[in-house]
C-alpha cells in the first residue's frame, strides 16, 4: 500500500484562474489601497531601500514587517531597566512608541484581510469541475487508495479543501479541527485546533490528514483567549468576518503566514504542528511517493524538507514528481535548473520527475520506501 504525500502550491490555483495569482492580487491590492496607507507604505519601502512592489505583494509585507519589528525592539528597550535608565540619564521623553506599534498593527493587519477578501471572493466548485477535472480524479484515487495519505497545502485559498469535501465528504480527512457546541448567543460555528482530541473522536478520518502550512482563509487566533479555530466559509461571508475583525479593533486575527523569513514563523502555533508533521514525514522516509504541485521553490523551510526526503528514501526518482504550469521550453529549462539547484543530489535529479503544461498533466510513479540505515554499536 502507498503513502503518497502532495505538497500544492499557488500554481494549482492559477490553474482555475489568473485571478490567484500573485501578481494579479497583488495589481488589486495596490489599486484599491487607501491613498494615505499608499504614501505610509512607499514610505517605509524607502527607508528600507525599496520600493513597492506592483508584483508580490509578500515583499510588501516583509517591508512592513521590516519596519515594524524595529519599532517593536525599540519598544522592547525603553520598557526594560536599562531602557529607563537611558531616557533618565539623557532627559528624554517616552516617545510611546507603543501608540506606534499599535497603528502599524493595525495597518499590516488591514493589508492582510484585503488580501484574504480578494481570495474568499473565487467561487470554487464549478471551476475546479471544468478546469482540472483530470487532476481532481488523480489526487483523489490516488488518496483514496492509500494506506495513508498526506496533503500539504501552502496556499490560504481553500482550493484543495473543496476537492476533499466534494469528492470524499468532510468524514473522510481530518484538518485537526473539532467542532464544539454552539453557544446560544452565537450564530455560527466553530472548530477548534485540537489534534489530540481530533484524533481521539474521529478515527475514520484520520487515514488523509490536509495541512495547512502557512494557514489559510477559515483559520483564526483569538488573543485574548490563545486559541486557534476554524470557521465554515460560507459564515466567513455571510456574517463578514473580516470586516468585523477590523472593526472590532483586531482583537482575533487571521491565522496565516506572510511575508518575509516564513522559516521562523512556521515555528509559531499551529504552524509549528504542520510543519513537524511534514518533517518527520520526510527525515523517516516515509513517503512513497512525493507530488510537488505548483511550487515556485522559493520557502527554504520546504526547500530543507523536500531535500531531506530525497536522502532518506531508496530512490527518490522513483517518488518524486514535480509538477509545473510552464509550456515554453525556456521557461521548462529556466525551471529545471533552478530546482536542481536548490535540490542538490550527487546525480542531479532526472527529467522523468519533472512534468509541465498543468496540474492536469500530472501522472503516477512507480513509488520508493525509507532507506533501512544502519545501527552504529557502541563498542
Amino acid at each position: 500500500m502507498s503513502k503518497p504525500v502532495f505538497i500544492i502550491g499557488n500554481g494549482l490555483s492559477i490553474a482555475l484562474s489568473q485571478d490567484f495569482s500573485m501578481k494579479s492580487i497583488t495589481k488589486k491590492f495596490i489599486k484599491n489601497m487607501d491613498q494615505k496607507d499608499k504614501k505610509f507604505l512607499e514610505q517605509i519601502s524607502q527607508s528600507v531601500d525599496r520600493k513597492i512592489n506592483t508584483n508580490d505583494f509578500e515583499e510588501n509585507f516583509a517591508t512592513l514587517e521590516i519596519a515594524l519589528d524595529s519599532v517593536t525592539k525599540y519598544c522592547d528597550f525603553l520598557e526594560s531597566d536599562v531602557g529607563k535608565e537611558f531616557l533618565n540619564k539623557y532627559s528624554l521623553k517616552n516617545p510611546e512608541l507603543n501608540k506606534h506599534k499599535d497603528a502599524m498593527e493595525r495597518i499590516y493587519y488591514s493589508y492582510l484581510i484585503f488580501i484574504l477578501n480578494i481570495i474568499q471572493e473565487k467561487k470554487l466548485l464549478e471551476t475546479i469541475k471544468n478546469k482540472i477535472p483530470k487532476f481532481v480524479n488523480f489526487f483523489v484515487d490516488k488518496i483514496s487508495k492509500a494506506e495513508k495519505a498526506y496533503v500539504f497545502t501552502l496556499n490560504y485559498d481553500l482550493l484543495t479543501e473543496t476537492i476533499l469535501i466534494d469528492k470524499l465528504g468532510k468524514n473522510k480527512f481530518t484538518d485537526f479541527c473539532i467542532s464544539f457546541a454552539r453557544p446560544e448567543d452565537k450564530k455560527i460555528n466553530k472548530f477548534n485546533f485540537d489534534p489530540d482530541k481530533n484524533k481521539s473522536t474521529f478515527k475514520e478520518s484520520q487515514k488523509i490528514e490536509l495541512h495547512h502550512l502557512h494557514g489559510s482563509l477559515s483559520l483564526f487566533y483569538d488573543h485574548e483567549k490563545n486559541e486557534i479555530y476554524k470557521l465554515r466559509s460560507k459564515d466567513i461571508m455571510l456574517e463578514e468576518i473580516y470586516n468585523k475583525i477590523r472593526d472590532d479593533n483586531f482583537k482575533i486575527i487571521p491565522a496565516v503566514i506572510t511575508g518575509g523569513i516564513k522559516s521562523n514563523k512556521i515555528n509559531q502555533f499551529p504552524f509549528k504542528y504542520y510543519y513537524n508533521k511534514l518533517k518527520k514525514i520526510c527525515d523517516t522516509g516515509d513517503a512513497s511517493e512525493l507530488y510537488v504541485i505548483g511550487y515556485s521553490f522559493r520557502d527554504e523551510h520546504i526547500n530543507d524538507l523536500i531535500d531531506r526526503w530525497t536522502k532518506n528514501v531508496v530512490s527518490y526518482k522513483d517518488g518524486l514528481r514535480i509538477i509545473d504550469y510552464q509550456t515554453e521550453d525556456s521557461k521548462k529549462t529556466e525551471f529545471i535548473k533552478n530546482v536542481r539547484s536548490i535540490i542538490r543530489r550527487r546525480i542531479k535529479i532526472p527529467d522523468e520527475c519533472f512534468e509541465f503544461g498543468g496540474v492536469d498533466n500530472i501522472s503516477s510513479c512507480s513509488g520508493t520506501s525509507p532507506k533501512k540505515f544502519k545501527k552504529v554499536e557502541s563498542q
